[in-house]
């Protein structure tokens, strides 16, 4: 049975977190949150401006995966998406809204938080403000090849890819600025599963 979900607005100084008391039978439950984050945006230009981020997230405990939705962002700054990532397969999958098109690339877990911590950071968080300014940083991602067998992906992935163009991806082997003649060929996502908010520039979109 769902539940109402909670308003998780992710706090950057961690020294101002504030435990939340979970009693253990709400561990087995899915988790819903609507979180905002500010971050500090250098990435488009050189001056520093000043961006909002909202996101609903599910955490999945038991199957050990994370269902991010991106809504289309109020300030420009990115696509609207659907992002699973799925830690038992070790799988990220990014269903870009815009272009009803779904990648998929082995999971970050440099980046990512696993469901539980994540969970923790948003059940420990005051709520109540949004978060104090943080940073972004950049992915950059390219189309490799078709995917046709969407069912090796496993059932969350498949579920959000059926019925879409599925795509394999790489990550650069080393990261570079997006300058805007080049950012034309790519489309970003900007979301957040920990402390700072990431760019995922997906580049030679099909």
């Amino acid at each position: 049975m769902e539940t109402e979900g909670e308003f998780c607005p992710i706090q950057a100084d961690m020294g101002l977190l504030v435990p939340w008391a979970v009693t253990l039978p709400q561990l087995a439950r899915d988790n819903f949150f609507h979180c905002g984050i500010f971050y500090e945006d250098s990435l488009s230009s050189q001056a520093r401006t000043r961006m909002e981020l909202e996101e609903d997230v599910k955490i999945y405990l038991e199957d050990n995966y994370e269902r991010i939705n991106v809504p289309v962002p109020q300030f420009g700054g990115g696509d609207p998406a659907d992002i699973i990532h799925d830690f038992q397969r070790g799988l990220t999958a990014y269903h870009d809204i815009s272009l009803d098109k779904c990648y998929v690339i082995e999971l970050n877990t440099t980046i990512v938080l696993p469901p539980r911590s994540f969970w923790e950071l948003l059940m420990n968080v005051k709520r109540g403000t949004y978060l104090p300014q943080t940073y972004i940083i950049q992915e950059e991602m390219v189309v490799t090849e078709h995917v046709s067998d969407k069912e090796t992906l496993g059932s969350f992935i498949y579920h959000l890819c059926n019925g879409k163009d599925t795509y394999r991806l790489r990550r650069r082997a080393t990261r570079r600025r997006i300058n805007k003649r080049g950012a034309k060929k790519c489309n970003a996502i900007r979301h957040f599963e920990n402390t700072f908010v990431v760019e995922t520039l997906i580049c030679g979109v099909v």
